[in-house]
């Protein structure tokens, strides 16, 4: 189960790097696992992470080659407004050692770019002014990235002591009461935000949510509809769980596929590195509730063409279904 876990904690993801050179993810025991994540600033606590606060997180990691020695370093980030400084993320690189130990070479609060030039063999790092508070190159020394600058002394000295070794996990409304109320009065019809996205924004959705193409800048979920009736649009765009990244709503209609629902919906979020992955799908529209699950993710209320609908919440790792439920929050079964 222990190994199980920290896998999932590994999971790669898509770095924003420009110039860094990807790397296979090394073969880790739990134990290398858990030491890595520790040394980057985030004590696993019953089998979360915690950030700097103290507040359970979840860091992306991707594995990197920043030297050409074809081992893999270990970039992490995580975001969190309310924790970190300037623009409320936080990154770490981290090194293998010869005892399969890591060690970090430097941690910021910021957003890290990766430079083609290198220094000492390494590649070099970059910060911008957006993206930090102490904008300006990163440098490898021979040992580390070194702390060149005060917000880089104090992140890494905040991470080293800041961290407690044990703190409770709040529930967050994780496993609490359910309530049926919604988040916000919302038709299903395409809000102004989803409206105002760019072309090259929607179609980055669409393939995410494994849409396709269909000619004249349509998408769909259902090409086997000849007809051209069914069509995809993304109908909400706005961050559900205060954490500074939007999520987005696609509503792809048709009845060919979706039958007497008339719509299919799919639910993704943004990620640290501006990619976007699936976490909720149905036959259906959705509705967001007051309810929230972990990472604040509000729980979902799947519309059907029925009284009695499911109610799912997020675990960490999916929505998961958790009631079945009528009007009047009495447990049912559909038709």
């Amino acid at each position: 189960m222990r190994t199980i876990m920290m896998a999932a904690l590994l999971c790669g993801w898509a770095s924003p790097g420009m110039a860094q050179s990807a790397a296979a993810r090394p073969s880790l025991t739990a134990d290398q696992a858990l030491q890595l994540f520790a040394e980057a600033g985030f004590p696993v606590v019953d089998g979360r992470p915690l950030n700097r606060c103290g507040k359970p997180s979840n860091p992306r990691i991707a594995f990197v080659d920043l030297n050409n020695d074809q081992q893999a370093e270990a970039h992490i980030a995580d975001v969190d407004p309310a924790c970190y400084g300037k623009p409320g993320a936080y990154f770490a690189i981290l090194a293998q050692q010869s005892d399969k130990s890591w060690k970090r070479l430097i941690a910021e609060d910021g957003i890290i770019g990766f430079e083609p030039s290198r220094s000492a063999g390494w590649n070099d790092l970059s910060l911008e002014a957006r993206d930090s508070a102490c904008p300006g190159a990163r440098r490898f020394n021979g040992t580390d990235y070194g702390a060149p600058t005060a917000c880089a002394t104090v992140a890494v000295a905040v991470a080293e002591t800041s961290a407690p070794a044990a703190v409770p996990i709040p529930a967050n409304n994780a496993t609490g009461p359910l309530s049926q109320q919604r988040l916000f009065e919302w038709t299903g019809d395409r809000t102004p935000e989803a409206r105002a996205l760019s072309v090259a924004d929607r179609e980055k959705l669409f393939r995410a949510a494994g849409m396709q193409a269909i000619g004249g800048g349509k998408w769909t979920g259902c090409p086997d509809d000849v007809s051209g009736r069914s069509e995809a649009e993304i109908v909400l765009f706005r961050d559900l769980n205060d954490d500074g990244r939007p999520e987005a709503v696609i509503g792809d209609g048709g009845t060919f596929c979706n039958g007497y629902a008339g719509i299919a919906s799919t639910v993704l979020t943004q990620d640290a590195a501006d990619g976007w992955r699936v976490v909720y799908s149905n036959q259906g529209f959705v509705n967001f509730l007051v309810s929230r699950g972990v990472h604040d993710f509000p729980a979902i209320e799947a519309g059907l063409p029925s009284s009695c609908s499911p109610y799912f919440r997020w675990d960490g790792r999916e929505y998961g279904k958790i009631a079945q439920l009528d009007e009047d929050g009495r447990a049912c079964e559909p038709f």
